[in-house]
């Protein structure tokens, strides 16, 4: 039996209708809209997630663990799955499922579907928004298997600049500890049957990355492409070298 294909999605931090509008277009599986550290508010999010929607393609909203108040209302607006960062304990996790499940199973309030532009649901118990818990600390990474356990996770994603810096090996993400604990997050989603999602692939470095068992890759956000891609041309233009870019754009 064939393995499932890996799912690719997009990251984008740029809050404007012809990004999101390129990323659908693309052919990504789904596209990522970062109200962490991407310049979005939570308008701009509702207008993205409206426009991948209308596109059909799934949206996935990162939040900040101190924002899940606006967790409902993401899914209100129709985000497909959310992201909840810095994901360190069970408790945190459960929470946030319970924010996208109505009642009996959760404490989301019912407001429509997009107000009562999306088909309202024959059972609002079946609407279960996917919840995905980010690993990206220590804290996290030594609590991970209580945490892919949490009934409802879709699954874990990793974080590697962040858990890099959590292992205390600066912002490179690399070497034997890092590799360990990428081992141990994708053992730990095997175990619970949830994805193991890890960001900031790119597109070369996909094939090694799926053969070590990740079940969905986030490649670079849309600044560091566009970054990296205004530097490339730049430097052949001057007939100089290309400097090499990291995931978020910086020079190595």
């Amino acid at each position: 039996m064939a393995a499932a294909p890996v799912r690719l999605g997009a990251w984008l931090m740029i809050p404007d209708p012809i990004v999101v509008e390129a990323a659908a277009l693309a052919g990504f599986d789904w596209v990522g809209i970062d109200l962490q550290h991407g310049t979005w508010d939570l308008g701009l999010a509702f207008r993205g997630i409206q426009l991948l929607d209308v596109l059909g393609v799934p949206s996935v909203v990162r939040l900040g663990r101190d924002d899940l108040a606006d967790l409902p209302r993401v899914c209100d607006h129709g985000a497909s799955g959310v992201v909840i960062a810095m994901a360190t304990e069970p408790d945190l996790v459960a929470r946030a499922i319970s924010m996208a499940r109505y009642q009996p199973s959760g404490e989301r309030s019912y407001g429509g579907q997009r107000y009562g532009m999306r088909a309202a649901p024959i059972d609002p118990a079946e609407v279960r928004p996917a919840v995905y818990a980010m690993i990206e600390d220590r804290r996290g990474l030594e609590a991970v298997e209580a945490i892919a356990a949490v009934p409802g996770l879709a699954g874990l994603h990793i974080g590697p600049v962040d858990l890099a810096l959590g292992l205390g090996l600066g912002s490179d993400p690399s070497g034997p500890a890092y590799d360990a604990a990428l081992r141990r997050i994708r053992e730990a989603a095997r175990a619970t049957g949830i994805s193991a999602v890890l960001h900031a692939v790119r597109g070369h470095e996909a094939e090694a990355r799926r053969s070590e068992g990740f079940d969905e890759l986030v490649l670079p956000a849309d600044i560091g492409l566009l970054r990296g891609a205004f530097s490339t041309e730049l430097a052949v233009a001057r007939g100089g070298t290309v400097e090499p870019y990291g995931p978020y754009g910086l020079r190595r």
